[in-house]
């Protein structure tokens, strides 16, 4: 059996304006299939990605977002 190596990661991302933002940057769920879970708030401008290093690398789901416009900034994890 192989274990999943599941990783959460929180993003600061100072570029997210307004709700239609933060569901943009949801929709990288679609685009990548490693990632397991997304949630944004653009009042926080937080992204949470939860993701499976597995499939996608968070240098990965960086790039896709700068493809659709955003500079996601990686929070150190607590």
């Amino acid at each position: 059996m192989t274990m999943r190596k599941i990783v959460t990661q929180k993003f600061r991302v100072p570029d997210m304006e307004c709700p239609n933002c933060a569901v943009y940057l949801e929709y990288l769920e679609d685009e990548l299939p490693g990632i397991q879970f997304i949630s944004a708030s653009y009042q926080k401008l937080l992204l949470e990605v939860e993701y499976d290093a597995d499939h996608v690398s968070m240098e990965e789901i960086l790039a896709a977002a700068h493809e659709i416009g955003y500079h996601p900034e990686p929070v150190a994890n607590r």
